[in-house]
């Protein structure tokens, strides 16, 4: 009897919505490091185009940007690696150079040792983790003379474009496997890079050739129409048409990609907390819609889907293996949220929303959000008295 007084609800929850809108170190030399440490720093990550096999090497930079001495190399086994570069702390740019199995074409590639991947951070201290891919290449060529300021804002650049982090997000293989584990975001970044891959076989260049034409179609401003047409053209050929994609990804809505768009947005982060004092699995049917400020948006699809990135449900709530149904109205800028679940949840962190700054606005505060609308259920449909949303 539970078990259908829990359907009746998810079906009053769903109809609700539809209603809604080892190699050697060298001496640092003249440097912009510190060599006085007494923590050794050690870099390790996943470098990748598919995942590459072969060798990274770590140099000192300059206060001036340049490229100063080889603090560490070391192999790379399937895209992982991990360099100890001693007592050094700083900016420092990576150079990775070896072997993968190209995305689009399932042919075996290298990379050439004088014409690397490479990835810079502007201060590289104690343990630190990321990826080495042809977007952090690109970032380091937006970025002109390797200062720290500049470093940062290379990466901010090309992570802005893509919407994730280029350098502490990392990639993982491009197999079915490994993308089923991923997050939003390492599956998104993963068919970025064969992105590039199929964009290359479809203009039967080099990769290097790629990165290149890409970083003319970018400025401090987004990336050009042409070259965004370009990206759009490849990720969607590679996910729906091309028979090398072994990510098990074939349907472009299940990414963020198709939102990329050439310009540059700022997002910010969002908390949903469920406030109450209903037991830690009192709730098994939880709805309520959130007034965004006039000043943000939700990445959505043409039905009013937010896509992946938008929404986050929290370990907890995941754990709960709920049903949730989303909807968000751009003409009414509310976003509408469902949630049934069989084993429950009770009051704390429910998700996170991650919104878009709207051009010429001004980034609001939590407080700018409002929740309406908020009903709780239990088990047997009754509602649960006391239950609110809040956003912070």
């Amino acid at each position: 009897m539970k078990r259908l007084r829990l359907l009746a609800a998810s079906a009053l929850i769903a109809l609700s919505l539809a209603g809604c809108g080892g190699g050697g170190e060298g001496a640092t030399g003249s440097t912009n490091g510190d060599t006085n440490t007494t923590t050794d720093t050690v870099i390790s990550g996943m470098a990748t185009k598919g995942p590459i096999t072969g060798t990274i090497s770590i140099y000192a930079l300059s206060s001036g940007g340049s490229k100063g001495s080889l603090l560490k190399s070391a192999p790379i086994t399937d895209g992982i690696y991990t360099a100890n570069i001693g007592k050094y702390a700083g900016p420092v740019l990576i150079e990775v150079y070896g072997s993968y199995t190209d995305e689009a074409t399932g042919k075996t590639l290298s990379i050439a040792a004088d014409a690397p991947l490479r990835a810079a951070l502007p201060n590289a201290s104690e343990n630190v983790s990321t990826a080495v891919t042809p977007l952090t290449e690109l970032a380091v060529q937006k970025a002109g003379p390797l200062t720290p300021a500049a470093i940062e804002a290379g990466n901010k650049l090309v992570s802005d474009i893509f919407m994730f982090d280029i350098v502490n997000t990392l990639p993982v293989a491009p197999t079915a496997a490994a993308v089923s584990l991923a997050s939003q975001s390492q599956k998104d970044y993963t068919l970025a890079i064969a992105a590039l891959s199929q964009l290359s076989k479809t203009l039967n260049q080099p990769l290097t050739n790629t990165i290149a034409s890409l970083a003319a179609g970018i400025s401090s401003s987004g990336m050009n129409s042409l070259t965004t047409a370009n990206f759009q053209n490849a990720v969607q050929t590679f996910i729906v048409i091309n028979p090398n994609n072994n990510t098990g990804v074939k349907d472009l809505s299940a990414t963020n990609l198709s939102a990329v768009n050439g310009t540059i947005t700022t997002s910010a982060s969002f908390t949903l907390t469920i406030q109450g004092t209903a037991a830690a699995d009192a709730i098994r049917g939880l709805q309520f819609e959130v007034v965004v400020p006039n000043e943000l948006t939700v990445s959505s699809d043409a039905s009013g889907t937010p896509l992946p990135r938008a929404v986050s449900l929290s370990a907890l709530t995941v754990a709960s293996e709920p049903t949730v149904v989303q909807t968000f109205s751009t003409a009414s800028n509310v976003l509408a949220f469902g949630l049934i679940t069989n084993s429950g949840i009770g009051p704390g962190g429910l998700a996170t929303i991650t919104c878009d700054l709207l051009p010429g606005w001004t980034l609001p505060s939590a407080a700018a959000f409002s929740v309406r609308n908020v009903k709780a259920v239990d088990a047997n449909a009754a509602t649960i008295s006391g239950i609110s949303v809040t956003v912070n």
